[in-house]
């Protein structure tokens, strides 16, 4: 039997606390929103907001860029933290509100009020325990307003959101600033929803209606925007027509994303989840390392990477949790038998000699 980890032990708890608790609620909430609202299929993120203009030198993988050469998506990659997760939910529930180059002039409020249809405590899914009465106690939900409120701190530091009140009193109201980053605590510039001219990248309406974005972790959401990008950006054809493919190098992942190992990792995950098929290359392990490595190897290559139709319309919370589960009993992450993969038989129609080290 493998040896368990703990990690996933943790997580699959936390799933299991979150779909007894407040995870239905803030799902159906969700969907509500986007029904009362425009309907976006898509969500749209400019590109800047994942990965930087101009690809960053960074010459060992144990010396990441530094926090402030990576992109905004990728400074928001903590253990704990909810900061990504809450300023996508900005980014959503403004583009259900707002059409494409308008602004989204009435943020919801952070807690309810009877005034209110919507509140960002209402449409966040946290774990916040509660540790018991006494002078240092708190409730679930004083804690949970806690996560929100250093979430909303986060976003005032990187200049996402700019408090109506005066810095560092977001939880009282907030004004959504442009995700590129740019704002300054002297000159904001305020956001506007993606137009087409616009270089973007789209999540599906279901990552937040199926609850995809509680679920997830960080790392996860970061390393699946990054293969969103390169689908729309640096797909490759096979010889299957309708089915294109993308990759992304160690150099591209480090110096355009902002991200590690760690989170590159993450396809094993993703596919298990069934939202990404990953073909990997026949000489390499499943943990991503080569057989027999050398540099002029013609058989090098990156996982190829294609997004699995559908992947997001299914319920996030009985997805992952049956996933995890496997995962601690087995040791791997696999998906359940007989999932089919879209990659089968095809073949790369122009076969390239990158390298994911």
């Amino acid at each position: 039997m493998p040896p368990k980890d703990g990690k996933v032990e943790v997580r699959l708890e936390t799933l299991r606390v979150l779909r007894r608790g407040e995870l239905p609620a803030v799902t159906a909430e969700t969907l509500r929103l986007w029904r009362e609202g425009r309907q976006p299929a898509g969500i749209r993120l400019r590109r800047a907001y994942l990965r930087n203009d101009e690809l960053k030198s960074v010459e060992d993988e144990r010396k990441p860029l530094p926090m402030e050469d990576r992109p905004l998506a990728a400074r928001m990659i903590t253990p704990k933290g909810v900061a990504l997760k809450l300023h996508l939910m900005l980014l959503f529930a403004a583009q259900c509100t707002a059409k494409p180059g308008k602004a989204w002039k009435n943020p919801h409020p952070v807690e309810p009020t009877p005034q209110s249809d919507h509140s960002w405590v209402g449409l966040m899914a946290t774990v916040a325990k509660y540790r018991g009465p006494g002078i240092q106690g708190a409730s679930v939900a004083t804690n949970k307003r806690r996560q929100v409120t250093e979430a909303l701190k986060k976003l005032e530091g990187l200049g996402l959101i700019r408090p109506t009140k005066g810095p560092g009193r977001a939880r009282q109201g907030f004004d959504l600033l442009h995700e590129n980053g740019k704002s300054t605590p002297a000159a904001g510039v305020p956001y506007t929803v993606p137009v087409d001219a616009e270089l973007f990248v789209e999540i599906p309406r279901e990552f937040f209606t199926e609850g995809w974005v509680h679920v997830l972790t960080n790392s996860e959401i970061a390393a699946l925007l990054m293969w969103l990008d390169a689908m729309k950006y640096d797909a490759s054809p096979t010889s299957d027509p309708s089915l294109f493919v993308t990759r992304v190098t160690s150099a591209v992942r480090q110096g355009a994303y902002g991200l590690g190992r760690e989170a590159y990792e993450t396809h094993q995950q993703l596919d298990a989840f069934q939202l990404l098929d990953v073909l990997r290359p026949e000489k390499r392990h499943y943990d991503g390392r080569w057989q027999e490595f050398a540099e002029d190897s013609s058989d090098l290559a990156c996982h190829r990477v294609t997004l699995t139709p559908g992947g997001f319309t299914r319920d996030a919370g009985e997805v992952v949790q049956e996933v995890l589960q496997r995962r601690d009993a087995r040791g791997d992450w696999s998906r359940p038998p007989n999932a089919p993969r879209r990659y089968s038989g095809i073949k790369l129609r122009r076969p390239e000699r990158d390298q994911e080290k």
